[in-house]
């Protein structure tokens, strides 16, 4: 005799009364299918296979042109989203509360058992290992602590966005007060979901105050600590200096600035505003003058071609990103009145692969030339979705493993990355036959991800582009 699931379909390996039944989608519709209830039922019984098979349908699926359509569209995929960010929320709590009792039950780093998680679950998201701790973290506040934002993100009424400021708004509370707060915020006489960003981050800082007052003596606290100032590449032009001080610091700083820009202007200075904040800056910072010629070093990957202005290869700044052939041009020749005091040196690689020549060493710390070798080789930590500043040069396979000091078996890792490799479970070994520099890594969850070193040249390997003439 037949049987049949939740769903009203018969069960796999079972028969009917007719041969050859249409299991067709209309079919299905005429039998009587809850067809919500067959999709919910396929996810539950095939789990991660089932996930991306949603995902396939969902990419599948045609698009919809009229205005009205399209749009409810795009409401439901937010709908979607934010119930997939709920359940990426439950998964992330349930991995580590797993791997926790497992290495409890085993005896190990029972002082901190959650170690190398978080590392874990920011490959999974394609995050930087800071960004997955971070992640994690709000993921079990979410879960742990606010079930009414939890259970609001999984219906669509809240999005990622929202629940981040409440998140954000109450990681300093005390469970309770967390809760509370929780609580309050879908209380029928407020619209604070639907106000705004800004008004939901007022109103959630405004409850905490109230429930717990000292936490604003944290917060200037907290501002000193975290007071910092940095800044990266953001294009082939430009650099973006970023910061924050507290307010003690930061006051002063937006004075000095202000009053730069009301300073009457000379004749036939057209700067903006704009424009005299960042020169006052970065005279304040390196004592040079804002304009004319200024001493830098590089090490300034090249093509001789580009140099001499036979080809427009772009050049690289290691660890900075690529410039144009005429910046780079630009750079070495500097002010013909004051020459720069520059220099740079070309990398040789091999034109297939982009594979830098090897160096080794017989030392066991990475020192001096094989150092700034792998610096540059790998110009970024060497973690997958990392991109983190090179902060320390690891073995592979660790020195208590029988790792050498070679080439093949370093890698360059932001400080995070090489205190993540230690934990319980995370095994990497160096790869061969991968062109450029590769290892694998694989995480306590199991799960193998291959980090192979960016080419100093992009399309290395491929066709390239013409040359203008």
């Amino acid at each position: 005799m037949a049987t049949t699931s939740s769903s009203g379909i018969p069960s796999a390996g079972t028969t009917t009364g007719g041969a050859g039944k249409d299991l067709g989608y209309e079919a299905l519709l005429a039998d009587g299918a809850d067809m919500d209830a067959l999709v919910a039922e396929h996810l539950a019984r095939t789990g991660t296979a089932g996930i991306l098979s949603l995902a396939t349908a969902v990419n599948a699926a045609p698009v919809l042109t009229g205005t009205h359509d399209a749009v409810a569209a795009v409401g439901a995929l937010e709908t979607l989203k934010c119930a997939a960010t709920a359940k990426q929320a439950d998964h992330s709590v349930a991995y580590q509360d797993c791997l926790v009792a497992d290495r409890k039950r085993a005896g190990i780093r029972e002082k901190t058992p959650a170690w190398g998680s978080s590392g874990d679950v920011a490959l999974a998201l394609h995050l930087s290992p800071t960004g997955g701790t971070n992640r994690t973290n709000d993921f079990r506040l979410l879960v742990e602590d606010l079930p009414r934002c939890h259970r609001g993100l999984r219906q669509g009424i809240l999005t990622w966005d929202q629940v981040h400021v409440v998140i954000s708004g109450t990681r300093n509370l005390k469970i309770e007060n967390r809760r509370m707060l929780d609580s309050l915020l879908w209380e029928d006489t407020h619209t604070c979901f639907v106000a705004g960003i800004a008004t939901l981050r007022d109103l959630v800082e405004y409850w905490a105050l109230i429930l717990e007052p000292e936490t604003a003596e944290k917060k200037e606290e907290d501002a000193a600590d975290k007071r910092y100032a940095s800044g990266y590449q953001l294009n082939e032009n430009t650099v973006r200096i970023v910061g924050e001080f507290p307010l003690d610091q930061g006051i002063p700083i937006l004075q000095v600035l202000n009053r730069e820009m009301e300073r009457p202007r000379e004749p036939g200075d057209e700067r903006t505003n704009a424009q005299v904040a960042a020169d006052t800056v970065f005279e304040a910072l390196t004592d040079t003058k804002a304009t004319g010629s200024r001493p830098v070093a590089l090490f300034l990957i090249m093509e001789p071609e580009s140099l001499t202005g036979d080809n427009d290869e772009p050049a690289l700044i290691p660890g900075h990103g690529y410039i144009s052939a005429a910046k780079a041009r630009s750079l070495v020749a500097g002010d013909p009145e004051h020459p720069l005091n520059t220099w740079y040196r070309r990398l040789y690689t091999t034109p297939e692969t982009g594979k830098l020549v090897a160096m080794d060493s017989a030392a066991r710390r990475f020192a001096g030339n094989l150092k700034r070798f792998i610096s540059l080789r790998d110009q970024r930590c060497h973690t997958p979705h990392c991109n983190g500043r090179i902060q320390e040069f690891d073995h592979i396979v660790q020195v208590r493993r029988n790792g050498k000091t070679t080439e093949k078996n370093a890698s360059g890792r932001c400080r995070t990355c090489n205190q993540s490799k230690e934990a319980p479970g995370w095994h990497e070994e160096p790869l061969s036959g991968q062109g450029r520099h590769s290892f694998r890594i694989t995480t306590p969850s199991g799960h193998s991800y291959i980090s192979t070193a960016p080419p100093l040249r992009p399309g290395t390997g491929m066709n390239r582009p013409p040359q203008r003439k």
